[in-house]
């Protein structure tokens, strides 16, 4: 039953898209075009975009490319091994202390809850102030360390005596579950991975609304002078992604599970904090700028706040939208 109504749905998907003036497109002499796409329901739009071959529809050969993490997934663009990647804007932020030959199209979904700060039951730690002396897993350069830095500032407690260790997201759980780390700060889906492998109970020692992260699209400067009309068209397939998601979240939920090889239970724990829409604005900008300075503060980069308005495109993205994206 679950089959069949997939693919009934599949081809209403098709009609509808079709009735819009959405008509599948040749796709002949595309180039072949590698996504790097970080596995987290933050990336969701591409899961969809695919199911419902919305790239196909746009004339565009898109694979989409599995990646740990936003880190993972720009560094597999700055080795050209993809064309394009999906990232949050704090890997944007420290990579614009080392390279200024990338931009930033869009961002396609933000959340306030999707990171956590994880401890477990047995570690006898009740609140932040109680991580003194301990040793707090994050990723390194990413959202997590900003968001542990948040967590710490928020609570007064900014020059606590602590011990950060640098770990890929795979393999912060176990170093949790092995006393290497006391503390993690992880995004989804790791963080309920965490809550339901763990042996004790997990607490989480974060804060809802301390940090809204978004994930966003990028690429190469010089690929977009080179082809502006490709980025057009991604980011319309993508827009068509996020409307058809909005109508049809259940179904949603359910692609992006077997997409990321999850439960559906899994998903619908966090899928209620995520706000997937494209944009590209003054609040991307404020966001980025401000993290750049708390990079700096905390001599964890090396250089002057940069112009963040060199590093997004909007161009792409007004047309899509037909209207005008400004940054003051």
């Amino acid at each position: 039953m679950v089959v069949g109504a997939c693919v009934a749905l599949s081809v209403i998907a098709s009609a509808y898209f079709y009735w819009r003036g959405e008509a599948a497109k040749p796709s002949t002499n595309q180039p072949h075009i590698r996504i790097a796409v970080s596995q987290t329901p933050l990336s969701s739009p591409f899961f969809i975009a695919s199911q419902l071959k919305l790239f196909q529809r746009q004339g565009l050969h898109v694979e989409l490319v599995p990646c740990s993490g936003g880190v993972a997934c720009a560094e597999s663009l700055f080795r050209a091994d993809v064309d394009y990647a999906t990232a949050s804007e704090s890997v944007a932020m420290f990579k614009s202390f080392e390279r200024q030959d990338f931009v930033l199209l869009a961002s396609f979904v933000s959340s306030d809850n999707d990171l956590k700060l994880l401890t477990l039951e047995n570690r006898d730690i009740n609140g932040i102030q109680d991580l003194k002396g301990k040793k707090i897993g994050v990723i390194k350069a990413s959202s997590s360390e900003f968001y542990f830095d948040s967590v710490l500032i928020a609570n007064n407690l900014k020059h606590l005596d602590l011990e950060k260790v640098y770990l890929t997201p795979d393999q912060l759980n176990q170093a949790l579950y092995g006393f290497k780390v006391d503390a993690i700060s992880v995004w989804e889906p790791w963080g309920y991975r965490t809550e339901m492998t763990s042996s004790s109970k997990v607490i989480n020692l974060g804060l809802v609304g301390i940090y809204n992260l978004s994930f966003n699209l990028m690429t190469m400067k010089d690929r977009v002078e080179q082809s502006d009309d490709e980025s057009i068209r991604l980011l319309e397939a993508l827009k068509q992604a996020i409307a058809w998601m909005n109508d049809n979240p259940d179904q949603a939920r359910y692609w992006v599970a077997n997409s990321l090889n999850i439960r559906e239970h899994q998903l619908e724990w966090s899928w209620q904090d995520y706000a997937f829409r494209l944009s590209l604005g003054n609040a991307l900008l404020s966001n980025i700028q401000l993290q750049a300075r708390w990079a700096i503060e905390n001599n964890l980069v090396d250089g002057s706040l940069p112009d963040y308005r060199r590093y997004f495109v909007s161009e792409p993205l007004e047309q899509v939208l037909q209207t005008e994206v400004s940054f003051k």
